[in-house]
């Protein structure tokens, strides 16, 4: 980092007799704020129906056209062709509050969360009773944090903004009365914007990187219809590697270029669903995400390294349950709860992303209107367990002030559908 501030005549990065370029090391991730659904900076958020039972039995549901998301091979349970578009309102509260950094400034950050209006769309295509073609467009990773200028924590955290577009096409095939097949593509855009202070002996300036990249993987899918009754599913969807190119500035000036090699995880997931009888149906899921690919970041520009950051992020299990009611054909009512571990060891929070483990409680509704169109709508709550950061003074290179800080984070997430049959 120092080698790159001396291209540009930047090398009176000194305060209080420590290196302050604390530019780009830990404050470069990728990070949504604490809250989001499925740890780590990733979305569940991909399905109203399925929400509604807390994402319990997803893989195994295929109610609609948003539960390819899941599992590709549910497309074979429809027997229409089907749209659908599904809209989520995630509501974070996140803030840290006594908040240390030895260098001056607001000890509380205030709500740092910024609430998230997260879109998803569907189509399908019947092309024969046991062949389906789909395509959904989600956005499995982002959310977005943003303190002030003046805080404690400035020189680890300003601004962490991530946005991502995931097109993914899919084909799902019945091999027989039990067992279905599903593969699907996926072409992931990742956009970023990530900023912090940094002090060369004057004012304090702002650091920014902005950069994005075009990334590929998969999706597969199996579905076994045991009997008329009860289904099991299993999901995968790949890691993304992405290398994300764009340009660091200081000041509002360009100082170089940046790049840093950044890998989703993978994510394999279980469900399982089962009427009791014509009017209460039960589920249950299990999911694995390999978060611990996340080992390190590394930031360099042409001229050379900027930083290198250990992350040592943990492979993590969420588990949900859930029950529907149909009361008629119209209606059905949906509940469910779950929990997930964080991915984020304690030595490793920063305040760009400060979740810990939580636990999900959902309700919602559905309603079959006349005219083939079914609408969905599904409340959740977050309750995330209080935490804190402890960062040294030597947990980067170049050094950061040590940074301590306790914070409170809870999420409400309102989603609504329209699932269109033809």
């Amino acid at each position: 980092m120092e080698r790159a501030f001396s291209r540009t005549g930047y090398m009176r990065a000194r305060m209080t007799g420590v290196t302050v370029i604390a530019g780009l090391a830990a404050p470069l991730l990728f990070l949504c704020p604490a809250g989001a659904n499925a740890g780590g900076f990733a979305l569940k958020e991909q399905s109203t129906a399925a929400q509604g039972n807390a994402f319990a039995g997803a893989t195994a549901g295929a109610e609609d056209v948003t539960y390819m998301f899941f599992n590709p091979a549910g497309l074979t349970r429809q027997a229409d062709h089907q749209a659908a578009l599904v809209l989520n309102h995630i509501r974070v509260q996140g803030e840290t509050v006594d908040a240390d950094a030895g260098v001056g400034g607001e000890s509380a950050s205030g709500d740092a969360a910024v609430d998230a209006l997260v879109p998803a769309a569907y189509a399908m295509w019947s092309i024969g009773p046991d062949l389906k073609l789909g395509i959904g467009i989600n956005a499995p990773f982002g959310l977005k944090t943003e303190y002030s200028q003046t805080w404690a924590g400035r020189y680890h955290a300003v601004e962490s903004d991530m946005k991502t577009i995931n097109i993914n096409p899919a084909l799902a095939y019945r091999i027989n009365d039990v067992f279905s097949i599903g593969a699907g593509l996926q072409i992931q855009q990742i956009d970023i914007t990530l900023s912090n202070m940094v002090n060369f002996g004057g004012p304090d300036l702002l650091a920014e990187v902005t950069g994005d990249d075009w990334g590929f993987g998969a999706t597969l899918g199996l579905l076994a219809e045991l009997s008329g009754d009860t289904r099991l599913g299993l999901g995968y969807r790949s890691q993304i590697k992405h290398k994300i190119e764009g340009d660091f500035a200081v000041g509002g000036a360009v100082v170089s270029d940046a790049s840093a090699d950044f890998t989703t995880p993978d994510m394999v997931s279980a469900g399982l669903y089962h009427d009791i009888y014509e009017q209460w149906a039960i589920m249950g899921e299990i999911a694995w995400t390999r978060w611990s690919s996340f080992d390190e970041l590394r930031i360099v520009s042409s001229g050379g390294p900027i930083s290198q950051t250990p992350e040592d992020w943990q492979d993590v299990w969420s588990v949900a349950l859930g029950a529907t009611w149909r009361p008629n054909e119209t209606w059905a009512f949906r509940a469910g709860a779950g929990y997930e571990q964080t991915p984020i060891p304690d030595n490793r929070r920063t305040p760009r992303l400060t979740e810990e483990d939580r636990i999900s409680v959902s309700l919602g509704a559905h309603i079959r209107l006349a005219g083939n169109v079914s609408i969905d709508a599904a409340y959740s709550h977050l309750f995330i367990m209080d935490g804190s950061i402890g960062l040294p003074a030597a947990y980067t290179d170049p050094v950061l002030p040590p940074l301590s800080a306790n914070y409170e984070n809870s999420v409400d997430i309102l989603s609504v559908q329209a699932v269109f049959h033809f």
